[in-house]
């Protein structure tokens, strides 16, 4: 097992316990290991105003990952999976709720409504640890590492490596309105899903999704643009579609055929946070997709301003081979003042700049060509407002796709990468050798200086097993462009990692290293 930069092997305490989870098909498991609380430094360390009672609630937790395992004939096993859970919590330790679950294994394929029961802590820096015990249909146990960012908002990895069984997975949890789970979603939804359907298509293994869904709680009409086996396929419609009332958890169906040639029928649990956001997990067996849909703002919709962005996805070589994330101004049908980092198959893109044209659609729908050295390179966004939108890469060698949100001040300096209690980080991708993770607080002092504590998750495509690290604090320095465009260096991890601001209280993040890609953001942890 190769140890990442800057992430030495925990020390964290340990207890038995026994899996059997029937999703994964354990036989002849033994003991396991598993780190309660083994955040950075330690759960219930450091300093900051979280505690048990700042997770109470509803969260809807979305999660996508791989993990490698041992059968019930002890043949060793690796499968992609995506997994939705709707976990409440009572402000006191204690945790339920209900999970769908969805394996690139045949042999598995999808699984919905699994029941657990389990117990969290909360520490005062917003470290935690989830335990989560299934009962049905599946039986088992999984465990998550937390970082708060705020009440309603926390990011989420798997912190599973044993002999047996090692999960590597990153994800985010938000706190669910109780008020919006009488029925299902109406409105117009700009909508945008990253699909992976191994041997459907012979060019590339994944699909990008961005356009429109309007429901009225039983019908959904839309116009879609799908990036499918390295073709752009434009404003295509939607038939057959249909919606169904949600469940006790805000969980319900939704699907829909689009008019591609040939037609492909899609079908997703979907899951409320509020009346205007939901998120989409494919249920098809073995199609591993997720999405997130936003109402659309009414009135008028044009794209001007400055905006960041960050994106990711798959090429033809390597599932998740392509991370992006870089800043432009829009205005009058010209993209300037840009520029761009990227990772694609390991090979590292620094600080290019690029410039563009863009045509805007009264519906939200904007057409791009940017122009990055002597390439071309097409785009297609959705604005959800004026500041903020969906977007895919239109390219034949790559299935990209990203957010892009306007920035809210003109100008950025050291002092606006701030934090009191911290800034929660969350990275995931791979290495030369390894899946990676990274979850954490990065405190920067407003002067250039930044501490990271952080907990890793690595092991190694098809063997076991995997590892958990808990590194010491690791230090570093910062400078911030008046652009919003951050380099920063941390002893022992990256000396080339890059941030983009939208705000003093968010960055979209990059390790700009060659052979690595990993990409991730930050949310400014707020106090309960």
């Amino acid at each position: 097992m190769s140890i990442p930069s800057g992430a030495p092997e925990s020390s964290c305490a340990i207890f038995p316990f026994q899996r059997t989870r029937s999703l994964l098909l354990f036989g002849a498991l033994g003991t396991l290991l598993f780190a309660l609380g083994c955040g950075s430094n330690g759960s219930n360390s450091g300093t900051g105003p979280y505690s048990q009672s700042s997770l109470k609630g509803t969260y809807v937790v979305q999660m996508k990952g791989n993990d490698s395992f041992l059968d019930t004939n002890n043949n060793l096993q690796s499968e992609f999976y995506t997994e939705t859970l709707v976990i409440t919590t009572d402000g006191a330790g204690h945790l339920k709720g209900v999970e769908d679950f969805n394996s690139s294994l045949p042999a598995f394929g999808f699984t919905a409504g699994s029941t657990f029961t389990g117990i969290y802590q909360i520490g005062k820096d917003g470290f935690g640890s989830l335990q989560i015990n299934f009962s049905a249909p599946s039986t088992g146990q999984i465990n998550l590492t937390v970082v708060m960012a705020s009440t309603t908002k926390f990011f989420a990895t798997e912190a599973d490596a044993f002999a047996n069984f090692s999960a590597n997975a990153s994800g985010v949890g938000l706190l669910q309105n109780a008020s919006a789970i009488t029925a299902a979603p109406t409105g117009t939804f700009v909508t945008r899903v990253h699909q992976s359907f191994p041997g459907l298509f012979p060019n590339t293994p994944s699909s990008a999704t961005v356009g429109v869904l309007t429901s009225n709680s039983t019908t959904v009409t839309g116009t879609i643009d799908v990036l499918r086996d390295n073709v752009l396929l434009p404003t295509l419609s939607l038939s057959n579609a249909s919606v169904s009332a949600p469940d006790a958890n805000g969980r319900g169906t939704l699907t829909y055929t689009d008019s591609a040639a040939p037609a492909i029928t899609t079908s997703y649990e979907y899951y409320i946070i509020d009346a205007n956001t939901f998120w989409l997990m494919e249920s098809d067996p073995t199609f591993l997709g997720t999405g997130t849909s936003e109402i659309q703002s009414s009135g008028a919709l044009s794209l001007a301003g400055n905006f960041v962005f960050g994106s990711g996805g798959d090429t033809s070589s390597n599932l998740g081979g392509v991370r992006s994330v870089g800043v432009f101004t829009a205005g009058s049908g010209s993209i300037s003042a840009a520029t761009l980092d990227s990772v694609q198959d390991g090979s590292s893109i620094l600080n290019q700049p690029f410039t563009g044209t863009y045509n805007q659609g009264a519906n939200g729908r904007v057409t791009v060509t940017l122009t990055v050295g002597n390439t071309n390179v097409p785009e297609v966004l959705w604005m959800v407002s004026n500041s903020r939108a969906y977007f895919l890469v239109g390219a034949s060698n790559l299935v990209e796709d990203g957010t892009i949100d306007m920035q809210t001040q003109t100008t950025f300096a050291n002092t606006d990468l701030k934090s009191q209690f911290g800034y929660a980080l969350l990275m995931n991708g791979y290495t030369p050798t390894n899946y990676l993770t990274r979850n954490g607080t990065l405190f920067a002092d407003g002067a250039g200086n930044l501490q990271l504590n952080e907990e890793t998750n690595s092991f190694v495509p098809g063997s076991l097993p995997g590892t958990v690290f808990d590194p010491p604090t690791l230090t570093g320095t910062y400078q911030v462009s008046a652009d919003g465009r951050v380099t920063a260096a941390i002893n022992s991890l990256s000396s080339n990692l890059i941030l983009y601001m939208v705000s003093p209280g968010q960055a979209y993040i990059l390790q700009n290293d060659a052979n690595t890609e990993n990409s991730g953001q930050i949310t400014l942890q707020t106090s309960p």
